[in-house]
């Protein structure tokens, strides 16, 4: 509980702090930007290789 009204504090929020609660949510977004980024960019890895 103790926790929870940390991460929920406006103040805390405000002056920057990070809850690791917070951080779950975002993780599968993350994760498809990743992989995104990933298939774009092997083309140009692959000719960079390529020489």
């Amino acid at each position: 509980m103790r926790d929870r009204l940390v991460c929920n504090s406006s103040f805390q929020n405000a002056a920057g702090a990070f809850c690791a609660r917070d951080a779950f949510p975002m993780l599968p977004a993350l994760l498809r930007g990743v992989i995104f980024i990933s298939a774009l960019a092997s083309p140009f890895v692959a000719a960079l290789l390529a020489g």
